[in-house]
């Protein structure tokens, strides 16, 4: 245990430099959430991290289904418990549909697949919808969509019914731009929620009108159906884009207002501009405010 003498302060944005571990906040604000234990909620987000390791390995299933490796092993070892609360840990949160664990036969790992919070509450009032989608990996469901067969085959063998609801329409027969709406409205609040919308608005004083398109943007963008997106002349996976988006705070949103402020030549297409700052605003904020500081210090005089 470290020498609590031995620690010392943050100061000015020193806390930016370093790598956290995000729990989403909606796990300890939504009632629905509320009786999940600390530690599993713990778990839930060392899961949500390793998402991006398995983003970067292309583990996807045939449905374009994200999916990690997160053995008992390791979370003895990040969690510091013993095995039987471990082993309830995942019991936990596979109860409360927040993972789904898919055995893979002798001698090979489990794969998990970490649910989408968000999604959660539709899919509980939807129970017509159970009834029509094919769950993959499920022996209970696959002898039930002969008839529908032929699509299963093509438009959705790269789709994730999670992520892209329109196009569960023709399977479902349901009025699903309902569930878009309700997917759009959710996200939107998780995204205020982050930046802490209310508190960043008085923090830009006259330039809070900017807060509003950025917000506009970053729902538009998390909530695309496209499997790509493009950002400054590249093509980048949606669910990249979408986890970087996710992971902005109101000091990312602080930065990019400052850099459209501070930029002195002619934006032609300031959503193209915003949405690139917003992606590369968690690699590039450090050293932008380490290169103010410099400035003032040593040049601006």
């Amino acid at each position: 245990m470290p020498d609590p003498a031995m620690l010392d302060y943050f100061y000015g944005d020193e806390a930016e430099q370093y790598t956290f571990y995000r729990i989403p906040k909606v796990l300890f604000t939504d009632p629905g959430y509320r009786r999940i234990s600390s530690d599993a909620k713990i778990l839930y987000g060392l899961m949500l991290d390793r998402m991006g390791l398995s983003i970067r390995n292309g583990w996807l299933d045939d449905l374009n289904r994200v999916f990690i490796y997160f053995t008992l092993e390791d979370a003895l070892e990040y969690l510091c418990c013993g095995h039987t609360k471990a082993v309830s840990l995942f019991g936990e949160l596979d109860k409360n549909g927040l993972i789904e664990r898919k055995k893979q036969g002798q001698g090979k790992p489990t794969i998990i697949y970490v649910k989408n919070f968000i999604r959660k509450p539709e899919i509980q009032t939807s129970e017509k919808r159970k009834s029509k989608v094919p769950q993959t990996g499920s022996q209970d469901f696959q002898k039930t969509a002969t008839n529908n067969t032929e699509r299963n085959k093509t438009e959705l063998s790269d789709t994730d019914l999670s992520i892209y609801p329109v196009r569960e329409q023709v399977e479902s027969h349901e009025p699903t731009i309902d569930d878009r709406i309700d997917r759009i409205r959710a996200y939107r609040r998780l995204i205020k929620e982050n930046i802490e919308y209310d508190i960043t608005r008085d923090r830009l004083g006259y330039d809070a009108e900017i807060l509003d398109e950025i917000l506009d943007i970053m729902v538009d963008t998390v909530c695309g159906t496209k499997p790509m997106v493009r950002i400054s002349g590249q093509d980048f996976p949606t669910e990249v884009v979408r986890s970087r988006l996710l992971k902005l705070n109101s000091e990312h949103i602080k930065y990019v207002v400052d850099c459209l402020k501070s930029n002195t030549t002619k934006v032609r297409n300031i959503r193209s501009y915003l949405l690139t700052s917003l992606y590369n605003a968690p690699t590039t904020i450090s050293s932008y405010y380490t290169a103010l500081v410099n400035h003032d210090l040593y040049g601006g005089g």
